[in-house]
């Protein structure tokens, strides 16, 4: 085969990290007893800014979980904790493993033929909760989360990570599948390793990365990966 090992992004690639983020959402404006429409929205609109922020280098992943329910508690003039409601939301969010159609069949196949880890910038805690809940962790070989290794994609230094803990596999042996631009794809491209750009929404394509593989089905990842 041509790769001898894959790395994959976890939130959008194979987990629906949209329906996840807004069941724990719900939970969470239960209890702070926020009934606005619009509220799921304008926590998104802030969440993303800080991590955009985070992927930056502008902030830390603490910093991210910490601002972002401080800026939503600020909105709404509650004067709640952010310590805690950030608990409250990652106990929520531990819960959710929602997997996009055709994850679970990549996984199946590819992991029979290959090694594969998880690549992610998750928060440690949710992520592995959200793995134990799918009953997902045989399908892993390696999975590198940036809290725990204190580096976050599109940093190579977690592609590295991933690929040494798969066993010293050569960039140019591996290939990176998610659906970011600016961490999987930038990650992947400053690591010095094979992109499949996961665009689902079919987004314009930038002329400025490489990508050597374009998907709109998850499952188009299979006839990839594991080609001779």
């Amino acid at each position: 085969m041509r790769y001898k090992a894959l790395l994959i992004d976890n939130d959008e690639t194979l987990m629906d990290f949209h329906t996840a983020e807004g069941n724990a959402i719900a939970q969470v404006n239960a209890l702070l007893g926020i009934g606005d429409p619009q509220a799921r929205e304008r926590y998104s609109a802030i969440n993303a800014q800080c991590w955009r922020d985070y992927e930056k280098g502008l902030i830390t992943q603490d910093e991210v979980k910490l601002r972002r329910f401080r800026e939503y508690l600020q909105w709404y003039g509650l004067d709640a904790k952010p310590e805690e409601i950030t608990e409250r939301y990652a106990d929520a969010l531990s819960q959710q493993c929602i997997l996009l159609d055709g994850a679970l069949d990549v996984l199946k196949a590819i992991s029979a033929q290959m090694p594969i880890a998880l690549v992610t910038n998750g928060i440690g805690r949710v992520q592995r909760s959200r793995l134990e809940k799918g009953n997902l962790w045989g399908y892993f070989r390696a999975v590198i989360i940036s809290q725990e290794v204190g580096a976050q994609k599109p940093d190579p230094q977690i592609v590295f990570a991933a690929l040494k803990a798969l066993g010293d596999i050569p960039p140019e042996e591996a290939l990176l599948c998610g659906d970011s631009l600016t961490s999987d794809i930038l990650a992947a491209n400053r690591a010095g390793v094979d992109a499949c750009w996961f665009n689902p929404c079919h987004q314009a394509r930038p002329a400025d990365m490489a990508i050597r593989y374009e998907i709109d089905d998850i499952r188009e990842l299979m006839g990839i990966a594991l080609a001779q």
